[in-house]
């Protein structure tokens, strides 16, 4: 069938109300919603670099739709795209490019978005290794609002429209004068291993503009940033200015413990938080409504490869075998967290649609068993003193810390039971809570033990799946000098040299779902046996969503509820106007 540029795809925009609207005065309402973001001068305008919109210590992966767009809103009950920026996009005849026609429509200081703001987010991203170019030779502008990605020999298929139709285009009036110095040096034929390329990717991560273009209806600067809360005001250049609701988005800083008493008072009105099972009673008690999402991810045990014993594949096994994951996944969100069956990678509602059967049937499942987990603990060489605990034949116990952040009340839940479990085996580690941000950074850096971070991710294919944590906290999706988890991702398996970091870039390439379901059991059976990571368990969330601020949110069980936090339905639902003010 061919893939062409539909224009059946501008028709859809307007059944579902992604068209543009008139402008119109700012409206009187605010949104009052929460992210734990960082404050200046941690937190910057810089779309590329750590700190800056669009990480997880700025505005997070919400918000950050709202400022500064993508070009499309993925529907996980349909599978197809909605135009955000982008007015028809698709695969052309030979699947030799993607073709997106940009939406007519203005940045925040009156200037138009054309395909050259695609053409310089691209420029930036090559230096900056960005997965996409994996897929890409080129990325070109046809004409003011028509944008060519270039495909390359290795065939990109899904996963390339899923990074392309999902990156958030920055403006050119900021970032032309960084993308011509990357045009140049690609023409120079510099590559990553050249110093020039470094030096210029360090400098884009240094950059701080004085101010940040949106896209989107909202948009903010440093001095709208608070100790208690930040402000995302209202723009009137945006193509969906016309229609939101809301004047301002009131952001209260914080995670699960400083939130949950100001989603009780109403300071809060929705949040994505995951809270305990004792406080989303204590919400319904208060007669706020819960709307329960999948989150797509759940809490993972992360190893650093250069710490001993967890360079030693029997080990990690025994800890895979030494943790009850449904009593582990109880302890991290109650009855809003499942343990981890298969083990895979991918998250166990997809293993069936996204691995073959043949891998599916090989997967060990790593079901709590002390006994096997001694077994290979005694493979390994390691004996038990007269304590209990587990040492090396020199008689050293395995003394190491574990880093988990304060915050985040169910990764700490997690890791605090993961702890006691393992320690109850035999192991000798200590737990620190440390804050949030610095979890992150110390993993990046290689500076933990062992640590929690998210694995699996709210994505719909595979490759995108296996990106987290193997690739997204390694050495290979890191920047320059940072090691992460550094678990090596060359070597030899079953006699044969592999490269693990290109297997899961190739996953879901091209367009035969079958070939691709292969590919990913290939991938699933390789981290299934070497275990390079804990998958504990995966987490939905009860998100309160307080009707006596907010209206709006459809009836439970609706579709749109189907997706993760990338593509939430509140994006949706913002933009069209549905939810709104109470009243209103």
């Amino acid at each position: 069938m061919k893939r062409i540029l539909l224009i059946v795809a501008l028709f859809a925009l307007v059944a579902v109300g992604f068209a543009p609207a008139a402008a119109q005065d700012a409206p009187d309402g605010i949104f009052p919603g929460t992210w734990p973001y960082s404050l200046p001068p941690t937190h910057h305008l810089n779309l590329f670099a750590a700190g800056g919109p669009h990480d997880s210590t700025g505005i997070g992966n919400f918000y950050r739709q709202l400022v500064v767009m993508p070009f499309g809103f993925y529907r996980w009950d349909s599978a197809t795209y909605e135009g955000l920026l982008a007015e028809s996009w698709g695969f052309n005849e030979d699947n030799t490019k993607y073709v997106v026609t940009i939406k007519e429509g203005t940045w925040s200081d009156g200037t138009p978005l054309t395909a050259n703001d695609a053409v310089v987010t691209y420029a930036i991203g090559r230096i900056l290794n960005w997965a996409d170019w994996n897929y890409l030779s080129d990325v070109v502008a046809v004409d003011d609002r028509t944008v060519e990605f270039i495909f390359n020999e290795t065939g990109a298929g899904y996963t390339a429209e899923r990074l392309i139709m999902k990156t958030r285009i920055a403006p050119a009036a900021t970032y032309q004068a960084l993308a011509d110095e990357a045009t140049a040096l690609i023409a120079a034929g510099k590559t990553s291993d050249d110093q020039e390329w470094t030096d210029l990717a360090t400098k884009i991560a240094e950059f701080r503009p004085d101010v940040l273009l949106a896209s989107g209806p909202y948009t903010y600067s440093l001095e709208d940033i608070g100790d208690s809360y930040m402000t995302l005001h209202w723009q009137p250049n945006s193509i969906y200015s016309g229609s939101v609701q809301f004047g301002e988005i009131r952001l209260w800083q914080g995670e699960t413990e400083s939130t949950t008493p100001l989603v009780l008072n109403g300071d809060i009105a929705w949040a994505t938080n995951v809270y305990p099972p004792a406080t989303q009673q204590a919400f319904v008690d208060a007669g706020i409504r819960l709307v329960n999402v999948p989150l797509g991810y759940g809490a993972a045990l992360l190893m650093q490869h250069d710490t001993y014993p967890f360079n030693i594949k029997e080990v990690r096994q025994a800890m895979a075998y030494a943790i009850d994951r449904d009593e582990n996944a109880f302890f991290t969100n109650g009855f809003g967290a499942t343990g981890t069956e298969y083990m895979a990678g991918v998250l166990d509602t997809m293993v069936s649609t996204l691995l073959d059967a043949d891998s599916i049937a090989k997967l060990n499942h790593y079901d709590f068993d002390v006994d096997r987990a001694a077994e290979l603990m005694e493979t390994a060489g390691f004996t038990r003193d007269a304590d209990g605990k587990w040492v090396d034949a020199e008689g050293k116990r395995i003394s190491v810390e574990y880093k988990a952040p304060a915050e985040f009340a169910d990764f700490l839940g997690a890791s605090t039971n993961a702890v006691e479990q393992l320690n109850e085996f035999g192991f000798d580690i200590t737990l620190r809570a440390i804050p949030w941000q610095q979890t992150a950074e110390d993993i990046r850096q290689g500076n933990f033990q062992l640590s929690v971070w998210s694995w699996a991710g709210g994505n719909p294919l595979a490759s995108r799946q296996f990106f987290g944590p193997i690739q997204r906290f390694n050495y290979v999706g890191l920047s320059d000098g940072q090691k992460g988890m550094n678990f090596p991702m060359e070597f030899e398996y079953n006699g044969e040299m592999i490269n693990l970091d290109a297997l899961i870039n190739d996953v879901s390439s091209g367009f035969d779902r079958d070939a691709q379901a292969q590919r990913a059991g290939r991938v699933a059976l390789i981290l299934n046996d070497l275990m390079p990571f804990i998958p504990l368990n995966i987490i939905s969330a009860a998100q309160p969503f307080n009707e006596s601020i907010l209206t709006g949110a459809p009836a439970d069980g609706d579709p749109l509820y189907a997706a993760p936090l990338d593509d939430a339905w509140m994006l949706k639902l913002l933009l069209e106007g549905v939810v709104r003010p109470a009243g209103s």
